[in-house]
């Protein structure tokens, strides 16, 4: 079997084992290391991905509703991209060759335009968007 494959077969999981033990215990509110956003900082507006580390932590501990709420594009992301991994180790099984789902250029507009509806949305001071704020 190629390199490429085995590290993708073995590395990616043992890679976020790894980041998901760190974060289980390591607070991210509570540890300055972290990144912090620079459109934050800079504009004081939230980008689409502003809450993901949050919403890792609280995923990392079981609190799924919270981390849906810190970042509900994060967890549609997640959920993307543990379906793509599956289909790929399915292909590997099997033999088959396999194209990403990220691969299809509809699928990617389609997200893209989506992050960019969800970060304008996030930022409006309506009260109805209130809750998409990390």
């Amino acid at each position: 079997m190629p390199p490429l494959r085995l590290f993708l077969l073995f590395g990616i999981p043992l890679t976020i084992i790894g980041g998901g033990v760190a974060l289980f215990f390591l607070n991210p509110s509570e540890h300055s290391f972290f990144p912090k956003c620079a459109l934050y900082m800079a504009t004081g507006f939230s980008c689409p991905g502003c809450g993901s580390t949050r919403a890792l932590y609280q995923l990392t501990h079981g609190d799924v509703l919270e981390a849906l709420r810190l970042n509900p594009g994060l967890m549609a992301l997640i959920t993307l991209g543990l379906t793509d991994y599956v289909r790929f180790v399915v292909s590997v099984i099997r033999g088959n060759p396999f194209q990403t789902l990220f691969g299809r250029l509809k699928l990617l507009g389609a997200l893209m335009g989506v992050m960019l509806v969800y970060g304008v949305i996030r930022n409006l001071p309506w009260p109805l968007f209130e809750s998409l704020a990390p």
